[in-house]
């Protein structure tokens, strides 16, 4: 009877070990098929020793889960494979554009299809949509593409 319950102890020492080799090392969840045949083993050799010893750790395995999730989703990105794999944080988000879709302004320079155009005081380099713009001409934004506009001939 004994010998049984430290068959548990150390399928699932080993299912704890092969769980924490997995946030380390790039196995593509090789590891991880292992640990879980591991603890489902402890759980299966103890419901074999004691019915009820069986299912209070089916149920301890079941409750524990959400926190070992929780620490991998924190810790794995920290770790030096996480760092590999996962994107960094955005520092500075993206710049608002500086003009918007159906302003109106005036061609600074020949847009031959780019040049200078301003809006409402703001000069910005700007894309012609149809050939060329002369200076002067008062323009139209029909799009943005990378917050550079692309202007019609008003």
């Amino acid at each position: 009877m004994l010998a049984g319950y430290s068959l548990v102890v150390l399928l699932m020492s080993i299912g704890v070990v092969l769980l924490v080799a997995e946030l380390l090392l790039p196995s593509h969840g090789i590891l991880g098929v292992g640990s879980a045949a591991c603890i489902l083993g402890a759980v299966f050799v103890c419901s074999r020793q004691n019915v009820w010893a069986g299912l209070a750790l089916l149920v301890g395995v079941a409750a524990m889960m959400p926190f070992a999730w929780a620490a991998f989703v924190k810790i794995w990105p920290r770790t030096l494979v996480g760092r590999r794999v996962v994107l960094p944080r955005v520092i500075n988000p993206a710049p608002q554009p500086l003009v918007r879709v159906g302003q109106a302004g005036v061609a600074v320079s020949d847009l031959r299809p780019m040049g200078v155009c301003e809006f409402d005081g703001v000069r910005i380099e700007a894309r012609s949509e149809y050939g060329i713009v002369a200076t002067g001409t008062a323009v139209t934004v029909v799009a943005l593409e990378n917050n550079q506009p692309t202007v019609r001939a008003a």
